[in-house]
């Protein structure tokens, strides 16, 4: 859970600096682009951008240390991303 507070800041500290870079009207663009920032990680590290072959074989070859840094990897990308796009939605829709 301190990994969704720490998204929930980065995602309140990019409010701050879209606001202060191109005002109320884009005040979502920065937790937005963070948001996808870390859903695109998310997506790497849990091998859903490979065919099924090469998932297989990336399966077959992994070490369970090396699965579980990349389970790490995709639940704490989620937990970021999640904060950040909340945050951008509620904005964009409060906004237009």
């Amino acid at each position: 859970m301190k990994t969704v507070g720490i998204g929930t800041g980065l995602g309140l500290l990019g409010v701050i600096l879209s606001w202060i870079i191109w005002g109320a009207g884009e005040i979502y663009t920065i937790p937005a682009g963070l948001g996808l920032l870390f859903l695109i990680v998310m997506m790497f590290s849990s091998g859903a951008m490979v065919s099924g072959s090469e998932m297989r074989a990336n399966l077959a070859t992994e070490t369970k240390e090396g699965r579980k840094d990349r389970m790490k990897i995709m639940k704490y990308s989620a937990q970021l991303a999640l904060p950040n796009l909340i945050i951008a939605g509620f904005l964009y829709f409060s906004l237009n």
